[in-house]
């Protein structure tokens, strides 16, 4: 064991994240200080944010933490404006991080429009930002049109639609509460020129194909591909069922689009962080589109990385933040293939019982590579969690495979092990 010696600052904290870079910073030497509250408080809870003063967190943050020597800061979590705060505290105390503005730019779903119309033109959607007590015709965008706050996590509150009458209910329905974009839209006011915050809707071309996710890194200018993800979903539907890795795509498709996301980081001088593309390859007409840019990893990815490569993306988030080159080396993981499977219905449910310890290590000692995680809560509906549009996550299986289909069977066989008991939940008209 190295003794620990640096000191990381880990702004808002998941258990995932807060895990993953524990581990990695016992075997660096480097303590990993979490802040401000306990894992997962925030995305717990979506009205969490009326109580969080995000420009008094920086500043508290850093007066905090300055009687400790700071070695770096990161942040791996979606909540809106904390991966902004944690590259001005970086700025602040003159360590290794992105420039704020950067990371607005890709978060703000207009604005990173606005950056790919200018560095990646033939990659960008037909958009149009709207307000969501505007609802008038929008003649730019033929039907069907895709709709989605300009900031939103886990999907939530983007719809297709077919018609207008359509649109406008997509853009009426309650979606994240205000408060919830106040820490947000108080980083824009404070760090940007942006003319519009986030209390907008963007209304797209539909996109279809071949959903990837790209993910990577930037170290001193020096743009990183650690690989790309296929992102399944259920059928007629935009909700995930599955991610694995690598991608199906041909090698000539993959190519094209890790130039785009280097043409794209490169433009808007995006450095010393991680990203995430979700792009779009349409087979028929050879395009790829970028759906959005995320200024994190996808957590959920990490470990089907480490099961096919034999590298922690965490790893790399880690060293940038202590000013290290990170290394990240392909093909030495133990699984040909590996996949993030969804657990989730289509209909609210109330939570009656969920997988137990001894379900768990029943499941784990037949599959040792298998990780879960169960998101239901006993006495809750799954609606009282963040979710997408139409649908509710209760759970994620993470496996390696010798195939794409393995992974599937294999999959089934998990969730056939994993007892959960759910009550319907009776719709009022």
């Amino acid at each position: 064991m190295t003794e620990n010696n640096r000191n990381v600052l880990l702004l808002c904290p998941t258990r995932r994240a807060g895990e993953a870079l524990a581990a990695l910073g016992e075997k660096i030497g480097c303590n990993i200080i979490e802040e401000p509250r306990s894992r997962g408080g925030f995305l717990s809870n979506p009205t969490y944010g009326h109580e969080l003063d995000i420009l008094d967190l920086i500043e508290s943050t850093i007066e905090l933490n300055s009687k400790e020597k700071l070695d770096g800061v990161t942040c791996a979590v979606a909540f809106p404006g904390m991966n902004v705060a944690s590259a001005c505290i970086a700025q602040k105390l003159g360590l290794p991080g992105p420039s704020p503005l950067a990371i607005l730019t890709c978060e703000h779903k207009y604005y990173s429009r606005l950056a790919q119309q200018q560095f990646v033109p033939e990659a960008t959607a037909a958009f149009q930002l709207i307000h969501p007590d505007d609802h008038g015709a929008i003649d730019s965008i033929e039907f069907p049109k895709f709709v989605k706050p300009v900031k939103s996590i886990l999907s939530s509150g983007a719809y297709a639609v077919r018609s207008q009458e359509e649109l406008r209910r997509a853009i009426c329905r309650d979606g994240l509460p205000v408060d919830f974009l106040k820490p947000f839209n108080d980083l824009i006011s404070k760090y940007s020129n942006f003319e519009y915050n986030a209390d907008y809707f963007l209304v797209e071309e539909l996109l279809e194909g071949w959903q990837v996710s790209l993910e990577g890194f930037v170290f001193n200018g020096e743009v990183t591909i650690m690989g790309i993800v296929d992102s399944l979903m259920f059928p007629g539907t935009i909700s995930f069922k599955r991610f694995q890795y690598p991608s199906c795509l041909s090698e000539a498709v993959q190519s094209r689009m890790r130039d785009i996301a280097v043409r794209y980081l490169c433009g808007i001088k995006y450095d010393n962080w991680a990203f995430n593309f979700e792009m779009m390859y349409n087979p028929v007409t050879e395009r790829i589109h970028i759906i959005e840019i995320n200024a994190r990893l996808a957590s959920q990815f990490w470990d089907m990385f480490e099961k096919v490569d034999g590298s922690n993306p965490y790893d790399a988030i880690l060293k940038i933040a202590l000013g290290e080159r990170p290394e990240f080396k392909h093909g030495l993981g133990e699984f040909p293939v590996a996949g993030s499977c969804v657990l989730r219905t289509f209909e609210d449910r109330l939570v009656k019982s969920v997988p137990g310890a001894l379900e768990l290590e029943r499941l784990v000692s037949t599959y040792p590579d298998a990780k879960v995680e169960i998101l239901a809560q006993v006495g809750k509906h799954l609606s009282d969690q963040i979710q997408d549009a139409g649908s509710f996550r209760y759970g994620l299986v993470n496996i390696g495979a010798d195939s794409y289909e393995h992974l599937e069977s294999k999959f089934e066989e998990c969730s056939a092990m994993l007892p959960f008991e759910f009550e319907h939940v009776r719709v009022l008209d």
